[in-house]
């Protein structure tokens, strides 16, 4: 294999990594996507391409040469005191195993069951994880890792139940034996007896909820459940959930390198409104660009892509024909089912009043062809400063606003979420952050609008009271976490909530936050939700 079939296995790669990082972005999973992203901008350092293709040509098989020339940044990474440099070691050498892979027309992924089933493996790398088939895989469990590595993370994103790091287990587990395996307590039971079974069937009730969340002072709290697909939706019904908060649209665009058409939107969109009943879906419009591309919407490489031409941004600019068809799509269902429209990466009020135009250019035609209907609540995502500060005008243009807690984080401190060295930085127990949600609830309430949580914070059992406490009306949460979440609200007080959060706003930081929490005994341990409803 010479440096032509080389180039071309590298190139193969790429484009797998990117599929796979687009579905991660489309299921709300942006950071773990970063995972990824980084194993391709590895396939495009010039020290990669360079140095394997002078040993191919010396006459060294071209999958030695990849493995030789990565080994030094790979030993490099694991003599770092610093785990995190450490855990990128893996990286590299799934990079590596992946060209290996590609230029030996082997699978990226490891043979499949045929059907549900618990995956036993000595070691998963970050790019089989991340390409396992949830429909296929309920869990998996491994020999090695840990519970930082990459691996896991993928896994936690991906809502799929792994223990890893347990010596000789591929040796001490047979195809087709039973196992019950615990991702909360990182156990597995080989042979599990007869009467686990039956507990693990009262555990697994416990995970739906369909009563409504209210404080012990009597304020309801709706808890939806965000979803990236219609299997997401059909989970969230199943869990109780109050309806869907943040629908991702990115779904109706993975798959194929053709952008759907408008009636294979509303197919899509009927399908997942359908699911839930009578209980509202809020559809977010195209939330893509340089940082979270598509195969059939490339974008161009920008020096700042999460900064960039991104969300309602690339609809605005570059292609409103796009936004047009999915307003259509929405309107058309909206006719028939509790269809919400909410915009993304909104900076200005400006954005907000042409998006609204296309809007109303869409109904017009809707309503000339008889789909008209009930109007269509429209509201945005609060995830740029501008928006949370300038709240008060915006409120005056739409119906609702989403608060998109990771982003808004990740740019009220200017800190790469993606990047694990600044996790600290950014705390969305701040103050800072709590400010600014405070700041927009207040602007809400002042025009008789509604607020909702669609970030993680939504489902951080730390955060849960101070968001009550802040006056949020709804939280959105993974399909999971609905009836923990609602139960967590039910051990509430709103007013001493409220109470709370007036004084966490004056605080110093994060961990201030965390300590005033503990001694007014509302952190999760202290806040142990009845589950024998």
């Amino acid at each position: 294999m010479g440096a032509d079939e080389l180039a071309r296995a590298i190139e193969q790669v790429k484009v797998r990594l990117s599929v796979t990082t687009a579905r991660l972005h489309a299921g709300g999973a942006s950071a773990e996507a970063g995972i990824l992203e980084a194993q391709v901008l590895m396939l495009e350092d010039p020290a990669l391409l360079d140095g394997a293709r002078v040993l191919v040509i010396g006459g060294t098989p071209a999958d030695v040469a990849v493995a030789q020339t990565m080994a030094p940044f790979a030993a490099m990474l694991r003599a770092s005191p610093d785990p995190v440099f450490q855990a990128r070691a893996a990286d590299v050498d799934d990079v590596v195993e992946q060209v290996r892979r590609a230029l030996h027309g082997l699978s990226d992924v490891p043979p499949l069951p045929l059907q549900p089933s618990i995956v036993v493996a000595r070691d998963l790398a970050p790019s089989q994880t991340a390409g396992l088939d949830r429909t296929l895989v309920v869990g998996f469990a491994t020999e090695q890792g840990t519970a930082t590595a990459h691996t896991a993370i993928l896994a936690r994103a991906l809502g799929l139940p792994a223990v890893v790091g347990i010596p000789g287990l591929v040796d001490a587990v047979a195809d087709g034996q039973p196992l019950l395996l615990d991702g909360d307590e990182g156990t597995v039971l080989v042979d599990p007896p007869p009467d686990a079974i039956p507990h693990l069937g009262t555990r697994a009730t416990l995970v739906v909820d369909a009563e409504p969340a209210i404080t012990r002072d009597g304020r309801r709290v709706e808890v939806g459940s965000n979803a990236a697909n219609l299997e997401d939706a059909q989970r969230a019904a199943a869990a109780g959930a109050d309806g869907i908060g943040l629908l991702r649209s990115e779904f109706l665009f993975l798959g194929s390198d053709q952008l759907p058409t408008e009636d294979e939107q509303v197919a899509m969109l009927e399908a997942v409104t359908e699911a839930m009943g009578a209980r509202p879906v809020i559809l977010r419009t195209l939330d893509v660009g340089a940082d979270k591309p598509l195969p059939a919407l490339p974008q161009p490489p920008e020096a700042n892509p999460a900064l960039g031409v991104r969300g309602l941004r690339l609809q605005l600019l570059r292609r409103p024909d796009l936004l047009a068809d999915q307003v259509r799509a929405a309107l058309r269902v909206a006719a028939k089912h509790p269809l919400r429209l909410m915009f993304p990466m909104v900076s200005t009020l400006e954005e907000v009043r042409q998006a609204k135009a296309i809007l109303a250019a869409a109904a017009k035609d809707v309503n000339a062809a008889g789909a008209n209907g009930p109007r269509m609540p429209v509201g945005i995502m609060v995830e740029v400063p501008a928006a949370a500060i300038g709240a008060d005008l915006l409120a005056r243009e739409v119906d609702f606003f989403s608060l998109g807690t990771n982003d808004l984080t990740q740019y009220l401190f200017a800190a790469d979420r993606t990047n694990p060295e600044l996790g600290p930085l950014a705390d969305s127990l701040h103050p800072a952050v709590l400010q600014m949600i405070d700041q927009v609830v207040k602007a809400a309430r002042r025009h008789g609008r509604w607020v909702g949580v669609c970030g993680e914070m939504a489902s951080d059992l730390w955060a849960v009271p101070l968001l009550v406490g802040l006056g949020v009306d709804e939280l959105s949460v993974h399909p999971p976490m609905v009836a923990r979440i609602k139960a967590t609200v039910r051990q509430l007080n709103a007013a001493d909530c409220a109470e709370v959060a007036a004084a966490a706003l004056e605080l110093e930081g994060g961990q201030a936050v965390r300590h005033l929490l503990e001694q007014r005994h509302l952190e999760p341990s202290s806040l142990r939700p009845r589950t024998d409803r």
